[in-house]
Formats: structure tokens, C-alpha cells, sequence
């Protein structure tokens, strides 16, 4: 993306629709209600896709990743870092023992996350987050329904 492009503009030539996320901006944090899966499962639905929601496990710090296991099956496929574009989905550690963290990448190397006791937002990639990444997946079926 060039500096002096609009993200929407950028997003269209790319071939991906920019969606209005600006309603998943500013929530608190509610574990299974307001978590970084919800989030991610909103940001889908706005573009009219929709994930299934899974149980959440009761020890985040002892748990395997429900994204890392349940990805594929639901219509994402693996990802390069190198070759992440605006729309994936990053999933890391921070903080737990396995990748617990997910986060949408959006133009400019921009993240929206959710990250636990605090309000979803937009931040930079910054290399904290780079240093976590763990995978990076795209969501690649054809249908609107991933399950």
C-alpha cells in the first residue's frame, strides 16, 4: 500500500472489501462474551461470513488454542508472516503457554484485538506483537457459513 493511499482503495485493488469495524472499537473485555474470538467471529460476520463459536476453555494459561485447532475445519488456511495481508488473522502468544491471542491485521500494519481486562482497539503491529505471532491464517472457503 502506498503512503498517500486510502486503506478502503488499497483493499479494493487488492480484491477484499473494506469493512466499517468501527462498532468492534471500544469494547470492554468479557471472557466469552467480549473476547478476542468474539472478535474475530464479529469481524467476519460483518463481511457476511459466519464462524461457529466454540466453548471456551477455563484455564487460559493450560489450554491448547480453539483457533489453532479448529482453523482449517472452519475454512482458514495457514498463512507466511512474510506474506500476511490485510484481513488475516494473526494468532499469538502472549502471556500463556500456547497461542491464545487473535488479532485481525488491517492495512498500514495496523492490528484490531481484544486483548484480556482492557478495550478492543487498533494498534500498531508493533514488535511485541511481530515476536508473538505464532500463525498466521486466511479465510479461504467459498460459502458464508464455516462450519
Amino acid at each position: 500500500m502506498r503512503r498517500d493511499e486510502d486503506p478502503v482503495a488499497y483493499l479494493e485493488r487488492a480484491g477484499q472489501a473494506m469493512v466499517n469495524y468501527q462498532s468492534l472499537i471500544g469494547r470492554q473485555w468479557e471472557y466469552g462474551k467480549f473476547d478476542c474470538f468474539t472478535l474475530i467471529r464479529d469481524w467476519f460476520e460483518l463481511q457476511g461470513i459466519q464462524l461457529p463459536d466454540f466453548d471456551r476453555p477455563e484455564d487460559l494459561e493450560n489450554c491448547e488454542s480453539i483457533f489453532l485447532q479448529q482453523a482449517v475445519a472452519i475454512g482458514f488456511r495457514a498463512v507466511q508472516f512474510s506474506q500476511r495481508k490485510p484481513g488475516d488473522v494473526l494468532i499469538m502468544r502472549l502471556g500463556t503457554a500456547t497461542p491464545m491471542h487473535a488479532a485481525v491485521l488491517l492495512p498500514n500494519e495496523q492490528i484490531l484485538h481484544q486483548r484480556q481486562d482492557s478495550l478492543s482497539a487498533v494498534e500498531p503491529l508493533r514488535r511485541y506483537y511481530v515476536s508473538s505471532v505464532a500463525a498466521v491464517f486466511r479465510y479461504a472457503a467459498d460459502r458464508k457459513v464455516a462450519w
